[in-house]
């Protein structure tokens, strides 16, 4: 669906959006009262003394729109509440199975709502919007109470849901980071008014310059090649043992040449993936499935045709949920405050010799000196070396926030060959 639209409602939000066709997860971030709320409230015309004018392609859409408060109906259980949201459905709704699966709440069907604590509570709600089949989902900070494990599962499933169909998802989040990893698209407000559109990387340096962000990420594209090891406990991560007086750390040790075989992965699971030609290790939870390689534009389906209709079709789905196997396409964060720089380019980049796996042959392209408030420190933009004879497109910039005193011992520069080191776990 092609979606462009423009709002003015004095005072709270003005401003324009355009999007690509292919998007479809779109993050909404911003300082608390920017307006963020106003805008998805004039999307679905709540707001009567609003001007907004909206093309959203070739069809009339069914809004749905979830808060951070539920409003679910407590005169009916759970799965009266989401019983009640199919007497409306539209055809292209999925099942209520399905939502309640995606959702992680099969095992409230039967709670009464004043029973349901605040996670659940927006649990259920994002799986009533579900069923009753919108074309457009506003979910307005809609999973906040819930824990980061659990809400890291009910995103994928939307994404999933949003790339095998026609539905577009507009996400409001203070968890920039998650948002930063999930979107195909972000937008940025401040001040009531829309200041930046487009891709994560080209919204990044406008949060970053008007103090959203403290430093700016980086939303690099991999391949997965295999799992590095089967589990890595948080236990393992931070221990250390001795071995014929000798300390070694057991995380290195799990991370060997000898690398498993796809088993069954949890979030602390750690995956070797390759960026530009060169290897990197990232947690699970450090990693988000790319966007479906599948056009969206070749599953584009009738206003009579369901999720379930596309089950058929289940390369589709299988591609994405196959997305962390060997060659599966992934994105994957990497915060500027998190890379510390090494200019001893002489050394293996898969070094042993210090706890971080990760580093990256890299360009320093620019060297930003902070304003005063940030006097101190430095940012600067890396351009990472494509290492792989195959033909990829260009990773974006990669960044590091170190201070003027290692710029200055290290006598860094512009054009400069240096190694950016990094954790991913």
């Amino acid at each position: 669906m092609s979606v462009a639209f423009e709002v003015l409602l004095p005072s709270r939000i003005e401003g324009r959006v355009e999007l690509r066709a292919s998007s479809s997860f779109i993050g909404i971030t911003g300082p608390s009262g920017a307006g963020k709320s106003s805008l998805l409230r004039c999307i679905a015309g709540f707001e009567k003394g609003a001007l907004t004018q909206a093309n959203w392609g070739d069809v009339s859409p069914k809004i749905g729109i979830v808060f951070q408060q539920p409003l679910l109906f407590p005169h009916v259980n759970v799965e009266g509440n989401l019983q009640l949201a199919t007497r409306h459905a539209s055809e292209h709704a999925i099942s209520i199975n399905e939502a309640v699966k995606g959702c992680h709440c099969e095992h409230l069907l039967s709670k009464p709502i004043a029973t349901l604590s605040g996670g659940e509570a927006q649990r259920v709600a994002i799986a009533r919007a579900l069923v009753n089949g919108p074309h457009i989902l506003l979910l307005d900070e809609s999973l906040s109470a819930i824990d980061a494990v659990t809400r890291r599962h009910i995103y994928v499933f939307l994404r999933q849901l949003c790339a095998v169909s026609q539905l577009t998802c507009f996400v409001v989040s203070h968890d920039i980071d998650e948002l930063l990893l999930l979107s195909d698209e972000m937008i940025y407000i401040s001040d009531g008014k829309i200041k930046a559109v487009g891709s994560v990387d080209s919204v990044v340096p406008n949060m970053f310059q008007g103090g959203a962000i403290h430093t700016p990420s980086a939303i690099l594209n991999g391949v997965v090649e295999c799992i590095a090891e089967a589990t890595l406990s948080s236990h393992a991560e931070e221990s250390t043992h001795t071995n014929a007086g000798k300390t070694t750390h057991p995380e290195q040790e799990m991370l060997n040449e000898n690398a498993t075989d796809f088993g069954e992965p949890n979030q602390n699971t750690v995956y070797q993936v390759i960026v530009s030609g060169q290897r990197l290790y990232a947690s699970q939870k450090s990693l988000i499935a790319a966007r479906c390689s599948i056009a969206r534009s070749s599953i584009v389906r009738s206003k009579v045709a369901s999720f379930s209709e596309c089950e058929p079709n289940q390369a589709d789905k299988n591609e994405i949920d196959n997305s962390l196997s060997a060659g599966g396409q992934v994105r994957l964060a990497v915060k500027a405050s998190e890379v510390s720089i090494d200019t001893n380019t002489a050394a293996m980049t898969e070094n042993s010799t210090s706890s971080i796996l990760n580093s990256l042959n890299c360009v320093i392209e620019d060297i930003t000196h902070f304003d005063n408030h940030k006097s101190g420190r430095v940012l600067l933009n890396l351009r990472i070396i494509n290492q792989n004879d195959m033909s990829e497109n260009e990773q974006p910039a990669l960044h590091a926030v170190i201070s003027t005193l290692s710029v200055s011992r290290l006598q860094l520069a512009k054009n400069m060959l240096v190694i950016a080191r990094f954790k991913l776990l």
